[in-house]
């Protein structure tokens, strides 16, 4: 069994919230689980999303993700 589990910090929530739950809405087929923590040390939060499916979904989603500005990701499949 494969696990692909992404961690997003939210450092500008205030720049990127709409557009991140948009586009968690455009490749909700691949979104298998979401969780969210919101912590007052960094204005923002994590959001951890474990992903499964198509590998090509996969990949254009991880690639719209990198044009995102205030985020940093790390994604691990393991």
């Amino acid at each position: 069994m494969e696990y692909n589990i992404l961690s997003i910090l939210v450092k500008q929530p205030q720049l990127v919230a709409d557009k991140l739950q948009n586009l968690f809405k455009e490749y909700g087929c691949i979104i298998r689980s979401r969780l969210g923590l919101n912590h007052n040390i960094v204005n923002g939060g994590i959001i951890i999303l474990e992903l499964s499916g198509d590998s090509t979904q996969i990949e254009l989603f991880l690639e719209d993700l990198n044009k995102f500005q205030g985020i940093e990701y790390k994604h691990v499949n393991i």
